[in-house]
């Protein structure tokens, strides 16, 4: 399964990124697991610098691999790979859980799920 977000916004901090996914998947990992103590969170986290160029038109990919694991990449190229099934679901979570981040977001994946399933 795959995110994909796209930046619009001219001059995106990384310092307000890196924040608010790890508020947000803070409560996701303490929903999942009963705690938002994980190794990935701080790794994830770690990928967003102030030295990390995300211009804008930048393309941001979340891939889940199976076995838990989730690979970031930046205009094609990774950034990181992350081993956990708890932050994978929570990463996840954020878009396809209750309450998501985006409503929209959340019906374009279940419908394309569905497409899926019957293609299948």
């Amino acid at each position: 399964m795959t995110v994909r977000l796209m930046v619009y916004y001219k001059g995106v901090k990384m310092n307000m990124v890196r924040s608010a996914f790890e508020t947000s998947l803070r409560n996701r990992l303490r929903k999942i697991k009963g705690s938002d103590d994980d190794d990935g969170l701080r790794s994830f986290c770690s990928y967003f610098t102030e030295g990390l160029s995300v211009p804008r038109g930048s393309v941001i990919d979340f891939h889940w691999h199976p076995g838990g694991q989730l690979r970031t990449e930046l205009e094609g190229r990774e950034i990181g790979t992350i081993s956990s099934l708890d932050f994978c679901r929570a990463f996840f979570d954020l878009y396809i859980g209750d309450p998501p981040v985006s409503l929209k977001a959340k019906h374009e994946i279940g419908e394309k799920l569905v497409h899926m399933l019957r293609a299948g």
